[in-house]
């Protein structure tokens, strides 16, 4: 796959590149910020002003915290007027939910709320639905439970990980790293944003022969002719040439299950993605991280997802020659982290953030010792703690 080497301005004293890294730090709650600051001055509005008829915008905040009023109101004021039943379905139920549920739910939603009746279902939906799926779930058996709570913890773990991975390349982009600067901000925020790009993560049972011994096994030493023809009343007890000395299990070991995280890896992700995420920013969130994880991380060789395709827009960088090739792409891609160019780095390696140094890996590769992962801790919350002290004490 022909590559070409991109050359970034990375120059962290200039005024651009610092509004550029708040931009890209700031992208992350941008929404959120919006919201805070457009509820505020909305808010402050209406209490000079509290004869006026305020009609506050739905932002995702103030639409959050209106959700969260609708489910207490149904489940608590409304309860004797109509209760929706997540047994059935929604189409069977729906009508009774506009006429008698609606109307009443309208009157009690705060007035500088501007939401719509459509919106209001649409809560209400999106909670049945929930509730429903969950319903059909228990009815089908505990195999279906057990499954549903792995596919939770999975989702679980994902959001988790990206969550780190945006913090980490935050706090990279704020200390003017020299590799993260140089990827394209539009692409580094659409990675860190889409699922997709990151790998997932299934708690399995380990196979019984890696599992722990807690109870050693009861042996008992038996002996037996050497010959099984010989009568063993007949043959003299000290003479060992004549007797065969064996090992008996009277009572077998006791074992503990044990359950480790399993990586599966997606056929389409190239090896410049995979260091971007594994080598770049990986190390940071091992490193920021306050408690390390309990389970061990595992990627097992063949562990690789067949199916799927790539994420919409997904730049030619982060996709492998086998993907390009099948998407009818140019396979001349640009690297932007070319002094790895010629490391051989084939994304094979145990991601860092899911192996932290005092776990160990398939592949025995640490990014550091424990000894100097905790030093850099150490260091780090130090400095975090003087910069704290001193914006207390302006």
């Amino acid at each position: 796959m022909a590559k070409k080497n991109v050359h970034r301005n990375t120059t962290s004293g200039t005024d651009s590149s610092s509004s550029e890294d708040d931009e890209f730090v700031s992208s992350s709650s941008s929404s959120e910020e919006e919201s805070a600051s457009s509820s505020s001055s909305e808010e402050e509005s209406a209490s000079s002003s509290s004869s006026e008829k305020v009609v506050k915008y739905l932002d995702s905040r103030s639409y959050k915290r209106l959700k969260a009023k609708v489910f207490i109101w149904v489940d608590s004021n409304l309860k004797d007027i109509f209760e929706i039943d997540i047994k059935i379905t929604w189409a069977e139920q729906k009508d009774e939910i506009v006429t008698k549920l609606l109307p009443a739910l309208r009157k009690l939603v705060d007035k500088r709320y501007k939401v719509t009746n459509k919106e209001l279902l649409d809560m209400l939906y999106r909670r049945w639905h929930s509730r429903h799926r969950e319903y059909n779930i228990r009815i089908q058996g505990e195999e279906k439970i057990k499954n549903n709570k792995r596919r939770t913890a999975k989702n679980s773990k994902m959001q988790d990980k990206k969550k780190r991975r945006v913090v980490a390349a935050n706090y990279l982009i704020q200390n003017n790293d020299n590799y993260i600067n140089r990827y394209p901000k539009k692409d580094l925020i659409n990675i860190l944003k889409e699922t997709s790009y990151h790998l997932e993560e299934w708690e399995e049972t380990d196979p019984e022969g890696e599992w722990p011994v807690t109870i050693p096994a009861v042996v008992e030493k038996i002996k037996e002719p050497l010959d099984p023809c010989d009568d063993p009343d007949e043959i003299d007890i000290n003479n060992l040439e004549l007797w065969l000395e064996k090992e008996l299990i009277v009572k077998e070991a006791v074992k503990t299950k044990t359950t480790s995280i399993y990586i599966y890896d997606k056929w389409w992700r190239s090896p410049e993605l995979r260091l971007l995420l594994h080598k770049r920013i990986d190390p940071t969130v091992n490193l920021l991280r306050t408690k390390q994880t309990t389970l061990k991380y595992k990627r097992i060789d063949g562990n690789v997802q067949e199916t799927g395709t790539p994420p919409n827009g997904a730049p030619s960088w982060c996709l492998n020659k086998a993907a390009l090739e099948r998407l009818n792409r140019s396979t001349e891609v640009p690297i932007y982290d070319w002094d790895s160019e010629n490391d051989s780095y084939n994304g094979d390696d145990d991601d860092d953030y899911n192996n932290p140094p005092d776990i160990d890996n398939n592949n025995n590769n640490r990014v550091e010792s424990s000894k100097k992962h905790k030093r850099k801790k150490r260091k780090y919350h130090k400095k975090e703690s003087k910069k704290r002290k001193s914006k207390k004490s302006k």
